[in-house]
């Protein structure tokens, strides 16, 4: 079994236990995914034995339809304008209001889609950590510095920004095709990794305000699939070279 289906399997037998994670330096009490991934007890193996076939059966549960295969590329490409979109929309969806543009690190991904069946299992080794939605307020500065970013890095996953790539340098930036102001606020769609700083993009370090939900990007994904059922997303020219 690949590590990450073994992960898995603990999350799955933990989540079907009701086991929280123990926080701090706790004594005793729960554990967490991870050590328990390391565990090497014969009982923990014997209990993974006792809940692998209901977990097949349950992670084989069919979410959506892939219409074709998927993968990251730069400057753009399908699989990264899906889940920068993905997210976007979540955010407006529990903000019950617009939001101006997303960002998410393709290296928060593990897996690529084939075309075909998208299970409930393959989701979850396609986004394996435990990472959160998080809204970042930016004004256009901020924009502009997080574009140049983009840029030097070749293009990212990005949703509500346009922007032309001419030697490493970030051309007609636009936010939902509105030139950037220097004083607007906008609102940034993110992952907790990103905004505490994994993602490296030095504009997002100091936004103007942060809101942080109780919701996470893993569970985000689920949701996403489910409930469009057919995963075919395309290329529109966000990013150019």
């Amino acid at each position: 079994m690949r590590p990450t289906v073994h992960l898995l399997l603990i999350w799955f037998v933990m989540s079907c236990a009701g086991t929280q994670n123990r926080t701090g330096d706790e004594p005793g009490g729960p554990i967490s995914l991870q050590e328990a991934a390391r565990m090497e007890d014969d009982s923990v193996a014997s209990l993974l034995d006792g809940y692998r076939e209901r977990y097949e059966e349950e992670m084989g549960v069919e979410v959506a339809e892939v219409e074709y295969p998927l993968t990251f590329g730069a400057p753009e490409s399908r699989m990264g304008n899906l889940v920068a979109d993905a997210i976007r929309a979540r955010a407006a969806r529990e903000t019950r209001s617009f939001v101006h543009l997303s960002l998410i690190g393709e290296g928060s991904f593990k897996l690529n889609f084939n075309e075909g069946p998208l299970t409930l299992g393959e989701v979850l080794e396609f986004m394996p950590y435990e990472n959160h939605l998080v809204l970042l307020k930016i004004d256009g500065e901020m924009v502009i510095e997080l574009s140049q970013q983009i840029a030097e890095r070749g293009g990212v996953p990005v949703s509500g920004l346009r922007l032309r790539i001419e030697d490493n340098k970030a051309r007609q930036v636009l936010v939902n095709s509105q030139i950037p102001e220097k004083d607007k606020e906008y609102w940034l769609a993110t992952s907790s990794w990103i905004a505490n700083g994994g993602g490296k993009f030095t504009a997002l370090d100091e936004p103007l305000e942060r809101v942080d939900y109780d919701l996470s990007i893993r569970q985000l994904y689920i949701d996403y699939f489910k409930n469009r059922r057919t995963v075919a997303p395309e290329l529109d020219g966000r990013i150019r070279q």
